[in-house]
């Protein structure tokens, strides 16, 4: 009996090792295979890899990284990182894509009102989703967002209503928070109410820009008695705040515009300044222009006399392929004219005049459900984005959206005058 105990036993540890030397040669087989992944593309020369990853998409990139330390060190290095944002910017010169960013859910999501926002990439040739990312904000808008142009795939995201400012990559899922500005503080200080934030003139809008020395956010607003700041009074019209990243601090600038801005016009960025409009001064509005690297202001010398002349409710201006564009609809005709300035700023030049009557103009599916040419017959449309095929991606300030793209595309029919 004892005999047959023992060899039970001697059987069943003999069969433990044979299983434990199958998973052995199982580990090492697996280890061996990806060994094999992994180094075979170091037979490749170094610059050939580096090509290739150029011409990579960011999310794609940010998987290879895990596969190798040194393909972490080449993707991870500024200048790979510089060459790499300027193919793609060349690549969006002929496949341009739009940026759509909502707080409307994504089909198979489930969004968190006020904390969730979501980044559609749309190729404006064919107008598919490429790509869609929900991304969660610890910090709450109160349902008041407002969100800056696209600067090298970043946007700054924030509100008024809250302490909220957050700069994003949606391409990375990366986020910052950032502190809140002096402008934010001095809002909350005042404690206006739901019909005070309804019937306030604040310029909420923000500018993120690229300098020599790094990325910038600018904010200027108009001085009114509930964005006072004792810690820096100010004699003038108009104050401006500028965020250090590296300090990651606000800070003022003491030199501003005597000239009260235009509350309902976003800033445009082009050709290495921010511009706004100016209130009405003796029946005439000006264009404020912001030097990014000396952080100085000044009057555009020249503006046409059409757009001078009107009520800034009736001009739009906005960044096409880096430079600055100003349009206005005409009340009549629906015919818009867009003029664009040239480097030198002394000239302008009439781009496109699109008549809207003539456009395919569907209502559209976006929450709003307006009348495309109808909607306002004065305010003019933002020209987002131009394809080489005839077709333009408009936006309206009806629509209501996060971003200027929230607009529908389609064919147009316009008089090229260049």
């Amino acid at each position: 009996m004892e005999t047959a105990e023992k060899r039970v036993m001697i059987a069943s540890s003999s069969q433990r090792k044979r299983k434990r030397r199958k998973i052995r040669r199982i580990i090492r087989k697996r280890r061996r295979r990806n060994e094999k992944l992994v180094t075979a593309p170091s037979s490749l020369p170094n610059d050939v890899i580096e090509e290739i990853f150029l011409r990579l998409p960011v999310k794609a990139l940010i998987r290879l990284k895990s596969l190798s330390k040194q393909w972490r060190v080449v993707i991870e290095s500024l200048s790979f990182a510089e060459r790499h944002l300027k193919i793609a910017e060349q690549y969006r010169l002929v496949h341009p894509k739009v940026m759509v960013i909502t707080d409307e859910k994504e089909t198979g999501w489930t969004l968190r009102p006020d904390t969730d926002i979501g980044f559609r990439t749309f190729c404006l040739e064919s107008g598919s989703v490429l790509s869609f990312s929900l991304i969660n904000f610890p910090q709450g808008f109160f349902n008041c967002t407002f969100v800056s142009e696209n600067c090298d795939g970043l946007f700054c995201i924030h509100s008024p209503q809250s302490h909220s400012v957050y700069v994003v990559n949606p391409a990375t899922r990366w986020l910052r928070q950032l502190p809140p500005s002096r402008f934010q503080i001095s809002m909350h200080k005042f404690y206006p109410t739901r019909e005070d934030w309804r019937f306030m003139d604040s310029l909420f809008h923000l500018a993120f820009v690229k300098a020599a020395a790094g990325y910038k956010l600018v904010w200027l607003y108009n001085c009114e008695n509930y964005n006072a700041d004792a810690s820096f009074p100010s004699e003038g019209v108009t104050k401006c705040e500028v965020f250090d990243f590296r300090a990651n601090t606000w800070r003022y600038l003491s030199c501003t515009p005597s000239y009260r801005i235009f509350y309902n016009q976003k800033p445009a960025y082009a050709n290495g300044s921010v511009y706004w409009l100016t209130e009405p001064y003796n029946a005439r509005i000006e264009v404020v222009a912001f030097d990014i690297q000396t952080e100085t202001f000044r009057l555009l010398p020249n503006i046409i006399l059409a757009i001078a002349d009107s009520d800034p409710n009736h001009i739009d201006m906005c960044s096409l392929d880096n430079h600055l564009c100003m349009s206005k609809r005409e009340h009549v005709t629906m015919i818009q004219d867009i003029w664009r300035l040239k480097p030198s700023e002394d000239t302008w030049e009439k781009i496109f005049s699109i008549d809207l009557i003539s456009c395919h103009s569907p209502r559209t599916e976006i929450r709003d459900m307006f009348e495309w040419s109808q909607k306002d017959m004065v305010e003019p449309s933002t020209p987002v984005a131009v394809c080489k095929n005839k077709k333009i991606l408009l936006s309206h300030r009806c629509s209501r959206g996060l971003n200027p793209s929230l607009a529908i595309s389609f064919k147009w029919k316009m008089m090229c005058e260049e």
